[in-house]
């Protein structure tokens, strides 16, 4: 391997962390910070307990000191409606949503707690800006005799009325419709306002991981741009780096949406209303004993423009609302697009590479699914099984480029005659007489390159897949205790790293054993020192960027090496048999 070689390979070798974070930090576009509009501000501060904005008499929408609480006005209500997947919580305050248990989904592996968001103080589906309806003020509930609907009312100013149904289907999708009638006097202003979302944390456990965005909020647009504000929550934030911001990215100002969601790694709220009429809003609090900025809790806003309701009349909103499991063959079922959440397609600087990317993700989620359900044994099993589909579909390009290194290996020494030839003399000859020997001889110089290159994508689409598959979450294999998370042996007792994570180092041995047998087109000493030098550097640089990394996709790139290894073992033997 001469000096051209290595740094093709080089650069192949750090493309493949760069291309995963690219899109989320370094080559994004840049949106910087927009406050939304302002809304009427009522006497008292909107509650936002645990919730990272603000909204009071005299202060701007963009909030950047912390939150205020505020105390409930009335008595709180509560009525509960469930299915058999998962059981909601209505609070009279706010007229919206105080918890939801999702049945399916245990607290902690082996727990009998379930999985429980949790919106006190800050009540999903709560509108802003209309006194008598706020998160802090009651509204008369009741449940419908079917079990099925909640109903909110109140009497607002000027004789109007504010009616809401809530209905609860067979799985995570809900109705409202909301109702605001005239039967005053005079026309009724509804001034400009908003509707919000629940606040989504992370769960306790969680390991977040650096440069990873777990927390996030999704806008989707009629004409089918979808938008991705948990990568660029960093930037939204600004230089001054407030504890909370409530702000519009600057390329939504004035941009409606047909839906927006709010989630973390495995949870999400998507709340979509029927008719395009509204704009969007993000609010986030970070986490004030991390460096950086560390988003602590999103939340995203339908912001409704102002409205006139004559006298005799009635103004209806209709929305669709999901709260529940981030999984994507849910989310399909559940139409309007909502699978987009999954974050399988690709935008920013890459979204040219949309067309392999997302079907490809797609693919593999369906694939290891099929994996898990046919065969026995969990996910562990069906991630090694999705590697050797991999590898079957990759074996072609593999074998040739593993021919084009060999024959590259037996033409070494008329390469290097060449370089005693003219290396000195004429190093321009020396190329084209290079080149012109590699082409008589059908040599690919880059050959040995190729199956990197084209692993590249496939590495990315399955770090998207394990990232976001809620199927992987508390799913063992082996030690593993978790395929979506590091394995976190011994966390705290481990010294610089925090904890032991095996997988990682068996990826890296495989990775120099692979190397070893790998045929080297090496013959001076200067390239076999190169040689030696990337049989470590790789292994150790690999082990770096994987360490942090879900279990699950080291278990990928080791099954990958060690099938890797079997296949170039048995090439090596049939050479030795006949010879």
């Amino acid at each position: 391997m001469n000096k051209k070689d290595l740094i093709p390979i080089i650069l192949l070798v750090l493309l493949i962390p760069i291309w995963m974070v690219v899109d989320q930090k370094f080559i994004a576009p840049k949106f910087p910070a927009k406050t939304s509009a302002p809304i009427e501000q009522p006497t008292h501060s909107t509650p936002v307990t645990g919730g990272p904005a603000t909204l009071s008499e005299s202060a701007p929408v963009a909030a950047t000191a912390a939150p205020i609480v505020a105390k409930p006005q009335a008595r709180e209500i509560l009525v509960t409606l469930e299915n058999e997947m998962i059981l909601l919580e209505f609070t009279s305050l706010g007229g919206g949503i105080k918890s939801a248990t999702l049945k399916d989904y245990p607290k902690q592996k082996g727990g009998d707690e379930r999985v429980v968001l949790d919106f006190t103080g800050a009540t999903a589906l709560a509108y802003e800006g209309i006194p008598g309806i706020r998160a802090n003020e009651a509204l008369a509930i009741q449940t419908t005799d079917d079990g099925y609907s909640v109903i909110f009312s109140k009497a607002l100013e000027n004789g109007t009325t504010f009616q809401r149904t809530i209905t609860l289907g067979d799985g995570y999708l809900l109705t409202l419709n909301d109702r605001f009638i005239n039967s005053g006097p005079t026309p009724w202003n509804l001034n400009e306002t908003r509707i919000l979302t629940g606040h989504m944390k992370n769960p306790k456990d969680m390991v977040v991981q650096k440069g990873i965005s777990i927390l996030g909020v999704d806008s989707y647009t009629p004409t089918g741009e979808i938008n991705y504000w948990g990568k660029k929550l960093h930037k939204l934030y600004g230089k001054s780096d407030p504890l909370s911001i409530d702000v519009v990215p600057v390329d939504m100002t004035g941009i409606k949406v047909d839906w927006i969601s709010a989630k973390n790694k495995f949870f999400i709220q998507v709340l979509r209303p029927e008719e395009t009429i509204a704009t969007m809003a993000i609010l986030s609090s970070r986490e004030t004993e991390e460096k950086g900025i560390v988003p602590k809790e999103v939340a995203a806003a339908l912001v409704l423009k102002p409205n006139v309701i004559d006298v005799g009349t009635t103004h209806e909103i209709n929305y669709t609302y999901f709260i529940g499991p981030k999984k994507y063959s849910i989310l399909k079922a559940s139409g309007y697009a909502m699978e987009k959440v999954m974050e399988f397609e690709t935008t920013g600087f890459f979204s040219f590479m949309n067309w392999l990317m997302e079907p490809s993700r797609k693919f593999l989620l369906i694939t290891m699914n099929f994996f898990n359900r046919v065969v026995p044994g969990g996910y562990g099993i069906a991630i090694i099984l999705l590697t050797l589909l991999v590898r079957i579909l990759f074996w072609p390009l593999t074998h040739k480029s593993t021919e084009s290194m060999k024959r590259m290996q037996e033409i070494q020494p008329e390469v290097k005659a060449l370089q005693e030839k003219y290396k000195k003399s004429n190093p321009q000859k020396l190329q084209q007489e290079t080149m012109k020997l590699y082409k008589e001889k059908k040599v690919n110089p880059m050959g040995g390159c190729l199956p990197m290159v084209v692993q590249i994508p496939v590495f990315i689409a399955l770090f998207t897949v394990l990232r976001n598959a809620i199927e992987l979450r508390y799913a063992g294999f082996l030690w593993v205790a978790d395929l979506s998370t590091p394995e976190n042996l011994f966390a705290g007792s481990i010294p610089f790293v925090g904890s032991l994570n095996i997988l990682p180092l068996l990826m890296s041995l495989s990775m120099i054993w692979q190397q070893k047998l790998t045929p080297q087109a090496a013959t001076t000493p200067e390239q076999i020192q190169q040689q030696k030098m990337m049989m470590f550097m790789m292994p150790i640089m690999m082990l770096f960027f994987f360490y942090k990394m879900p279990s699950g996709l080291v278990l990928y790139w080791t099954t990958s090496n060690l099938l890797m290894i079997a296949q170039t073992s048995l090439r090596n033997i049939k050479k030795k048999k006949d010879a």
